[in-house]
Formats: C-alpha cells, sequence, structure tokens
C-alpha cells in the first residue's frame, strides 16, 4: 500500500530503561498460532541476528543487530551514537564491543533512510554464519521477513507483552523512498473480497517490528540464497501513535545503497560515503518533534519493562 498524504507520526524502535528488560519484537496477525511466528525466527537463515545490550547516559537500552562478517555487526545508527556502553550476544554467547562507527550522513531524521551503523566486536564470533549483503536492486515488491526478540501481541492488539522469545515474521517491500529506505505495512488479514481497493492481501504469517527491533535485520530470499536487505529503523502511523497494529508501517535502512561503505569498513578501508545527490522527494517532509529523555518516561508496570521514546516524528503534508 502506498503511503497517504495524511499526518504520519514515526516512533524509533530502541527500548529505554533498565538494562534488565527485554527487548521488544515481533507483532503478529490475530488469526495465526504463535509457534509458527517463533519456529520462523529460530530457523537457520536467521542465526545471524542477535541483540544488543547498552547504557547511554540516561539509562539501558536493548537493540538488535545483524552478524555481517566474523567480527562485525550491522545495526541502526540510533542504536549506538549515543551509546555508552554496549555488547552483543548471539549463538548462547556475549561479545564486547570496541568500536562502534555510525554512517556519516546520520543526523536524526529517521525518513531521511541514513540510519545505518557498524560495530567490531573485541573477538570474533565463531559457531554463526555471518548474513550475506544484498546488493541487487529488486526489493520492491518482495516478500520479507524480520526477525527479533521480546515483546508481541496481535495487530488488533499492538505491543502488548513481552516474553524473550525470538519471532519472525513475513510482510512485502511495498515503497522505496528516497532510494535509501524500505517500507512495508501491516495488512490485516481480511476475508476475501473485504479487501479495500489498493490494499495487499496479508501474507500467512503477516506481521510488523515493534519498539525495541531497533537495528535487526530484513531478509529476503532470491534463487541463489537468503540475503539481508534491511536494518529495521522506524514503525510509523497514519493515524495517530504507532502501536505496530494493522495499518501501521514500518521502515528499514536499505542495505544495497550502503553496501560499499559496509563492505570497505569490514575490510578495514576508508569507506567512501554514497552519493546523495539524487533525492526521492514524492513523500511529504519530516518535521522532528522531541520526546522527553529517557529518565522521565514512565515505568510500564510488568517485568521491570520500560518502553522508552526516543523521538516523535510527524510527516507534515
Amino acid at each position: 500500500m502506498q503511503r497517504q498524504t495524511w499526518t504520519i507520526a514515526v516512533i524509533f524502535l530502541l527500548l529505554v530503561g533498565g538494562v534488565a528488560v527485554p527487548s521488544l519484537a515481533i507483532v503478529v496477525r490475530d488469526t495465526q498460532n504463535d509457534s509458527l511466528y517463533r519456529t520462523l525466527g529460530s530457523s537457520l537463515p536467521y542465526d545471524s541476528v542477535g541483540q544488543f545490550m547498552g547504557t547511554t547516559t540516561q539509562s539501558g537500552f536493548m537493540a538488535s543487530g545483524t552478524l555481517v562478517s566474523p567480527e562485525w555487526v550491522l545495526t541502526a545508527a540510533h542504536v549506538v551514537d549515543n551509546a555508552k556502553t554496549i555488547s552483543f550476544s548471539i549463538g548462547g554467547q556475549t561479545y564486547q564491543v570496541d568500536r562502534k562507527i555510525v554512517y556519516p550522513g546520520w543526523n536524526g531524521d529517521l525518513w531521511s533512510g541514513y540510519d545505518i551503523g557498524l560495530v567490531h566486536l573485541a573477538k570474533p564470533v565463531d559457531n554463526i554464519k555471518p548474513a550475506q549483503l544484498y546488493t541487487g536492486s529488486g526489493e520492491l515488491n518482495q516478500a520479507d521477513t524480520v526477525v527479533g526478540f521480546g515483546k508481541t501481541g496481535t495487530g488488533n492488539s499492538g505491543d502488548t507483552k513481552s516474553d524473550g522469545l525470538k519471532r519472525g515474521a513475513q510482510n512485502v517491500i511495498s515503497q522505496i523512498e528516497h532510494r535509501r529506505l524500505l517500507v512495508a505495512d501491516f495488512d490485516n488479514p481480511l476475508p476475501v473480497g473485504a479487501v479495500p481497493l489498493g490494499y495487499s492481501r496479508a501474507l500467512p504469517l503477516e506481521g510488523l517490528i515493534a519498539p525495541g527491533d531497533s537495528g535487526g535485520g530484513l531478509f529476503i530470499t532470491t534463487s541463489s540464497g537468503t540475503y539481508l536487505a534491511g536494518v529495521n529503523s522506524f514503525v510509523g502511523s497514519d493515524f495517530g501513535r504507532p502501536r505496530s497494529v494493522y495499518g501501521n508501517f514500518s521502515g528499514h535502512t536499505r542495505v544495497s545503497a550502503f553496501s560499499d561503505w559496509i563492505e570497505a569498513l569490514i575490510r578495514g578501508e576508508d569507506p567512501v560515503p554514497i552519493d546523495s545527490s539524487e533525492e526521492n522527494t514524492t513523500s511529504p517532509r519530516l518535521t522532528a518533534y522531541p520526546a522527553p529523555e529517557p529518565g522521565s518516561l514512565a515505568l510500564l508496570a510488568a517485568a521491570a519493562m520500560m518502553l522508552g521514546i526516543s523521538r516523535y516524528l510527524l510527516r507534515n503534508t
């Protein structure tokens, strides 16, 4: 579904609060068994997705990232730009981070599509196969799989509970913005004949990322294998605050736009930033509105969980 020209609110997916709280993950469709999403997320093609735990000057946070070489993890810029300490857990082990790199074009504007960064691990991961980067240009209208840990819910309820389990969900890349941003909608599994004109039918395991899934991976599968095509950046809404309910959408930084930059850093070379001279200007501009600092956000009740909102953005028509 194409983005409407209504006001759109967008929210970071970074979870802030106490460092012991779980991250948030996949919201699923109401009519499917949740065990199918857990099975998908735990399958071999997505072993490269792990979890960050860190601290900022205000609080602790948890987020996600994808192993792209034995020593490097790809994530969102907003996960690492203000991190004071950070570690990465994958394959049953925890690794310390000794270097973090934020893409030089990142300025806090989610819709610009520069929300991407890399962290270097102090020692290599030797029991997990790194993800392969997608370097083609055929993402539009491709089915994708997103994977994450933690809080879940349904398309009607939004993100409502946290159990720390890994889940995967399916979607379709319905839009590409600024050549650097992949967008997908959370379609309602309506009965045959009840889908409005211009809307898509939901996939069997349709779902959407939720707050706390920052930096995790969006994967597509081609005839030659499964590839990392996007980095989870934000959840947005055409009708108020995003809650990962039906009709909300997600934004993912496009890996193919940054593959040369990523690969140069992995090789130990000086990367050349991508050419941003050609901009897609078909979408209304987003204006940033700051939200309260993490330390001023209210604690949620169960399991010592805090949902922190780093920023809201509103799209003006």
